[in-house]
């Protein structure tokens, strides 16, 4: 057995009224203990829960008192004791400790302990007698033998009748034969007579060893050792066993009406969150229904979008065909403006041919000038068979200024034509690649309104999926609604079955109160 120590000798006082309980499981584990309990062996409840129950044992305690507990509680019997129990600092309590199986169908469950306060006398005589134990010794009076009372009254009745019939005897003066025959007879009949009016008090102590059969706690309890002793402790043992179960009452009244009052304070924070959740629910089948009507002008708008997109791609392609038309145009007009170009060049060319024409015209008219000069001059010194000559020398001189006069005009003329073509042929190469330049543009206008297409058309399936998806979130929006409908009538019957349940709990706390009050009263009736 273990062996608790320190000890420091003191005893703890406690209330005349404590209700010291507990339980424990077959193998005197411990499962629950009450308040009274923790009160005063100064242990937590998380160290005892689970702790084998010797945890409070004091080694002063003899262990032929367990042994006789252990004998009973195996036996599907109750048993009823002193104990002394160590404090979690060393100090120690008695206490009267009622302790019986508890059983269904006829298996033992669990184990119960209801503990009072015993008075200070049994206290000495445990002391005293539990001291004899550990020692190994025993008193005067437990090794005399144990007389019933229809053996005492015998004795006793016998002995007045001797000493009565003697002295009458004596004073009569009559033989001392006859007279202790006499004695005998009368002693024999008042014996038989003293066995029958006893029987029922046989039949009481029978009753009595069979309810409570502890000889050391009857000693201790009642003083006495004989049939009055089992009687008087089967009544204490039915008593303390209707305490036990008015204790034990008490203590579940207690922890009913503790439950209860939380369950009370429970429903009503759940009254208040149903009906909370309630107005959350109405303010979110509001929000839904906004929803709902924001989702259809989403989704309305999301097919004009599409719609939209659809012209917009239309146009795009409108216009892709106008790009490619005026690049096409821009193309040709840029092959005329080199063909053209081509064609001033060849002009600029004949035209510098005509210059080389016009020079030797001039050189001609030159050399027709100075002949005609000379012809002049020798028609002078030839004088009047020249005359003719000299006529038709000034026109022909005439002539050939004429002619250099018309040269230097048509060269002033190709010169400027010449002119002309070669700004004609700067502005038609700048011209070609401004043409070059629209082609490319129209080309980049092109592409991008390819790439305007191809997101124009990617617009347009976003925009059919996101019409599909808000069907869909309409749909979804719908069954929240019928959901959010169910929940709230939903909702509507937890409130009213909370409020049921909130006075049903409150009335189950006022019947706990009362079940208290009575324990308490029928546990002040069995101190």
């Amino acid at each position: 057995m273990k062996c608790n120590m320190p000890v420091t000798g003191r005893e703890v006082d406690y209330p005349g009224d404590a209700n010291i309980l507990s339980t424990t499981d077959l193998d005197s584990r411990i499962t629950y203990a009450n308040d009274d309990f923790l009160r005063v062996s100064g242990f937590s409840r998380e160290e005892l829960l689970g702790s084998a129950h010797h945890i409070v044992r004091h080694p002063d305690m003899p262990p032929q008192a367990f042994a006789q507990m252990w004998q009973a509680l195996k036996a599907g019997r109750s048993w009823m004791g002193l104990v002394k129990n160590r404090c979690k600092n060393g100090d120690h309590y008695w206490v009267s400790a009622f302790v019986s199986p508890i059983s269904s169908g006829g298996q033992a469950l669990e184990y119960q302990s209801v503990r009072t306060k015993p008075g200070a006398e049994q206290v000495a005589a445990a002391e005293r007698c539990y001291a004899r134990l550990r020692e190994g010794r025993r008193g005067w009076r437990e090794r005399l033998p144990v007389l019933g009372l229809g053996s005492r009254l015998s004795l006793a009745v016998g002995a007045v009748l001797a000493v009565v019939l003697g002295a009458g005897q004596w004073w009569l003066g009559a033989p001392l034969l006859e007279s202790l025959m006499e004695v005998a007879t009368a002693a024999g009949l008042s014996s038989l007579a003293i066995l029958v009016l006893l029987r029922p008090y046989e039949r009481l102590r029978q009753q009595a060893q069979a309810i409570a059969d502890n000889p050391l706690s009857q000693q201790l309890y009642t003083g006495r050792r004989d049939g009055l002793g089992q009687i008087e402790f089967a009544m204490r043992m039915l008593k303390a066993q209707l305490g036990a179960v008015v204790g034990r009452i008490g203590d579940t009244s207690s922890r009913l009406a503790g439950h209860s009052g939380s369950l009370v304070e429970a429903l009503h924070s759940s009254h208040a969150n149903s009906l909370e959740q309630q107005s959350e629910a109405d303010q979110v089948a509001t929000a839904i229904h906004q929803m709902s009507a924001s989702v259809a002008q989403v989704a309305s708008s999301a097919q004009m979008a599409a719609m939209a997109a659809d012209q917009a791609e239309d146009e795009t392609q409108s216009g892709h065909q106008l790009v490619d038309r005026n690049r096409c145009a821009i193309q040709d007009l840029a092959g005329s403006l080199v063909e053209a170009s081509e064609v001033i060049h060849q002009l600029e060319s004949h035209s510098s041919e005509i210059s080389g024409v016009l020079d030797v015209i001039r050189g001609i008219a030159e050399q027709t000038n100075l002949l005609a000069l000379n012809a002049a001059i020798e028609a002078a010194r030839a004088g009047d068979q020249g005359r003719g000559f000299a006529v038709v020398a000034d026109e022909v001189r005439g002539l050939a200024q004429r002619t250099a006069q018309s040269t230097h005009d048509i060269q002033r003329m190709i010169a400027a034509l010449q002119d002309g073509a070669r700004a004609a042929v700067q502005v038609m190469q700048q011209s070609s690649a401004h043409a070059g330049h629209s082609v490319e543009q129209a080309q980049l206008a092109s592409d991008a309104l390819d790439s305007i297409s191809v997101r124009v058309n990617q617009i347009n399936e976003m925009s059919l999926q996101i019409a599909a998806a808000v069907e869909q979130q309409s749909q979804v929006s719908e069954n929240i609604n019928r959901n959010i409908t169910s929940i709230r009538q939903a909702s509507e019957a937890t409130v009213s079955v909370g409020q049921r349940s909130h006075s049903s709990a409150s009335d189950v706390a006022d019947l706990a109160k009362d079940l208290r009050r009575l324990a308490d009263e029928f546990w002040r009736r069995c101190q």
